[in-house]
């Protein structure tokens, strides 16, 4: 569905971080690469938007003709992750708050309440503004919305929060009286007569009903989607038909994202396995497993990647080569069509400074850009693969409402987590073998065969 040709390949791309006169060089390094592909956009919304009625488009105007001028399409953020400063201090309402009533504040990203009418309606201002305006774009072929949800702020305590938590139970039970039916109220005394006296579970005394708690997460989980598709249903109007897709963040505990893959038209992931860890392969396999089960079976995309180090573990351990180049094939074999790193350019500043990126502050000086460069040219010979999908003849039954409520509070044991209840089905039929893919032409070692038949699938 993504108009572009082979299996994709680039990362994020934050042009807005550098001068002008940078981007020339940036999209002449992009295609001695090979990379097809860039996210924009993902944190400029006090760049397009610098006041409540100041537009200023002109800068992504000349970056996207300068893409499309070098054959780079673009992957385009709504860039609604973090709300500019003059938003939030005209509305400080929008505000997450804790359990514990403590309000975050603005300085960090995915500053907002999920539940808040106006970052909703500031949201989807920008995305429509957005979408009218580049639908056409010849270098844009994939909408993307927001980032990473739920990453920073999975749940809000606000008062807005709480009202719309009751508006969720009210469609779900219809009367207080078949709620606490269901929350088994009669249990410390906790009935309830009229919903006003319902509130999200914030810090008490002592355990909080886990059926609430479990309704609590099943509503955050919700509200976050909310946002989404508040944003989708203006990219569907107004996007030109383009695919819209929103970054995974592989097995993500706080999200459904069964639920939330069936509103998207691309799957996409982001994978950070940590080097290490001896047994990172195995959980990136079961993740990617995971992204290609939730629409069918059908081809996903690897959205970020780390070239090597990142920088928010504790140590930050750099990838040897080898093992970069082979957890990207890793990637393809299980199902992607597109390896995608964070970041293009490594920043000169910011919290994400030290974090790697395809051309290193070192830049092509150094030995990761020669890793860059192998990598979009073994991807280049591997264009054939695109579209193709991978046999599975073994699943792990995974379901949302079942993980949240087994690592509730107050069970027989605290150490019973997923991973030790994660049930494998043996399907029936003979798996299918696909095409094998080639050997690089350079270099040692065979690419994973990646094959066509069916998917795994998660129990809904």
């Amino acid at each position: 569905m993504i108009r572009v040709p082979g299996l994709l390949y680039g990362g994020d791309y934050n042009p807005e971080q550098w001068p002008e006169e940078v981007w020339a060089e940036d999209a002449r390094l992009m295609n001695e690469a090979g990379v097809n592909l860039v996210t924009v956009g993902v944190f400029s919304w006090a760049r397009l938007q610098p006041g409540p009625d100041s537009w200023d488009f002109g800068w992504l105007d000349r970056l996207l003709d300068l893409l499309a001028g070098h054959g780079i399409a673009a992957d385009l953020a709504t860039a609604t992750a973090s709300p500019p400063a003059w938003l939030v201090r005209r509305h400080p309402e929008i505000l997450p708050v804790t359990a514990d009533g403590v309000r975050l504040e603005f300085g960090s990203r995915q500053h907002y309440c999920p539940s808040s009418p106006v970052y909703r309606e500031s949201a989807t201002r920008l995305a429509r503004m957005i979408a009218q305006r580049y639908r056409a774009h010849p270098a844009v072929v994939l909408w993307h919305v927001h980032n990473e949800y739920g990453d920073h702020v999975t749940e809000c305590f606000c008062a807005a929060s709480a009202a719309d938590f009751r508006s969720w139970l009210r469609e779900r039970y219809g009367d207080v009286a078949e709620l606490n039916r269901a929350w088994a109220t009669d249990f410390w005394s906790q009935r309830y007569g009229r919903w006003e006296e319902i509130e999200p579970p914030r810090t008490a005394p002592g355990p909080v009903n886990p059926t609430q708690t479990l309704d609590w997460r099943r509503f955050c989980s919700d509200a976050l989607l909310g946002c989404y598709l508040a944003e989708k249903a203006v990219l569907d109007e107004d996007g030109g038909g383009l695919p819209v897709t929103t970054n995974f963040m592989s097995m993500f505990k706080p999200l459904d994202y069964w639920k939330w893959a069936a509103h998207e038209d691309v799957v996409s992931d982001d994978a950070y396995p940590d080097p290490a860890d001896p047994a990172a392969h195995v959980n990136a396999a079961m993740n990617f497993d995971l992204m290609r089960s939730l629409k069918g079976g059908r081809p996903w995309l690897l959205m970020e990647q780390a070239p090597s180090a990142v920088s928010w573990r504790p140590v930050n351990v750099p990838k040897p080569p080898a093992l970069g180049r082979l957890w990207s094939f890793q990637a393809v074999a299980r199902g992607a069509d597109g390896v995608l790193h964070f970041q293009w350019r490594a920043s000169r500043a910011g919290a994400e400074k030290f974090h790697s990126a395809l051309l290193p502050h070192r830049g092509t000086g150094s030995p990761q850009w020669d890793r860059t460069v192998r990598i979009g040219r073994e991807l280049a010979r591997l264009a054939e693969v695109a579209g193709t999908r991978t046999t599975a003849d073994v699943a792990i039954v995974l379901d949302w409402d079942s993980w949240w409520a087994l690592e509730l509070d107050d069970h027989p044991s605290s150490r019973l987590r997923l991973g030790a209840r994660a049930v494998l089905v043996r399907r029936g039929a003979r798996p299918q073998r696909g095409r094998r893919l080639r050997p690089p032409r350079r270099g040692p070692g065979a690419v994973p065969a990646r094959a066509a038949a069916q998917p795994l699938h998660g129990e809904r």
